[in-house]
């Protein structure tokens, strides 16, 4: 998927909110976002969003002085969600479907997104917030976009698993949703994917690892520093594993917005946060995704 015109306020709202966050002066602020200006004058919209927010993670590297500006944005997410990891854990099992509730949970987690929500993000109140939903009414199958019996039915046939992350804090949904595959599924062999530089708040290994992940899947970096699985800039070794794979889960809008080649392996799983993306899956802001059949969708 391409950079929209539609989607540039929003990257340029991410700079100037961005830059707010880290506490960077007036003067700062303003020279970032001219010098963004003056990037997407030069790419022609070339490039699809996540790429574009590696400049911008440039930027404010170079202002901050920090390579990892985000790492106690991460690791506080993590553990404000490992909190509440056992109620989560009994959400799922006094479920008439817990599989279809892990789903449900693991695609509500992904609210907890830096890149969308630049200015910050109560992950408290987010994580209470999707506690308290009613789990009957999440995931609604009326729309098509929600399509979990396809999903289930190929974890029936599947042999090897790719789950690609997304996010910190999030990713303790994420585990909850590899617990339930791998207790409904023993022999199914699972990788979960992570970014492979500091970008936002996205998942690095040691964040996977921190929150237990490593005990249900063998976590592989895929050596991206983009906020989305750009799959040109990966390394030899994680596209082994990703051809290899016969199932794929795409977890977060920006992968969804990076794996612009239609694959019949792939199911999509997020939250709408943008109306460029929600016309483009068929659905409102907000909604639960969980789609395959992206050839249909592009």
């Amino acid at each position: 998927m391409n950079t929209h015109d539609r989607c540039i306020p929003c990257l340029l709202k991410q700079v100037d909110q961005t830059a707010r966050l880290f506490g960077l002066s007036d003067a700062s602020t303003a020279e970032m976002n001219d010098r963004f200006r003056y990037f997407l004058q030069e790419s022609h919209n070339n490039g699809s969003p996540p790429e574009m927010a590696v400049f911008i993670q440039d930027l404010l590297v170079s202002y901050t002085g920090n390579a990892d500006p985000y790492k106690e944005i991460k690791h506080n997410s993590n553990r404000q969600a490992l909190a509440v990891v056992e109620d989560l854990r009994a959400s799922v099992e006094d479920s008439s479907n817990p599989l279809k509730t892990a789903v449900a949970l693991a695609c509500a987690g992904n609210i907890i997104d830096y890149g969308v929500f630049s200015s910050g993000i109560d992950v408290r109140s987010e994580i209470e917030s999707i506690l308290v939903r009613e789990l009957a009414e999440i995931g609604s199958e009326s729309t098509g976009r929600f399509q979990f019996a396809e999903f289930s039915t190929a974890l029936d046939t599947a042999e090897r698993l790719l789950y690609i992350g997304d996010n910190a804090g999030e990713i303790v949904f994420d585990l909850i949703l590899l617990e339930t595959i791998k207790g409904t599924y023993p022999n199914l062999s699972i990788y979960f994917a992570t970014r492979g530089k500091p970008i936002l708040n996205d998942v690095l290994v040691d964040d996977a690892c921190m929150v237990g992940i490593d005990s249900v899947a063998t976590i592989i970096s895929s050596g991206v520093p983009t906020p989305g699985l750009v799959l040109s800039l990966a390394t030899e070794e994680f596209l082994s594993i990703y051809n290899s794979c016969d199932l794929i889960v795409s977890k977060g809008q920006g992968n969804f917005e990076s794996l612009s080649i239609p694959d019949q392996r792939i199911f999509f799983l997020f939250i709408t946060k943008c109306e460029v993306v929600a016309n483009l899956v068929g659905s409102s802001l907000q909604d639960l995704v969980l789609v395959s059949k992206r050839k249909e969708l592009i």
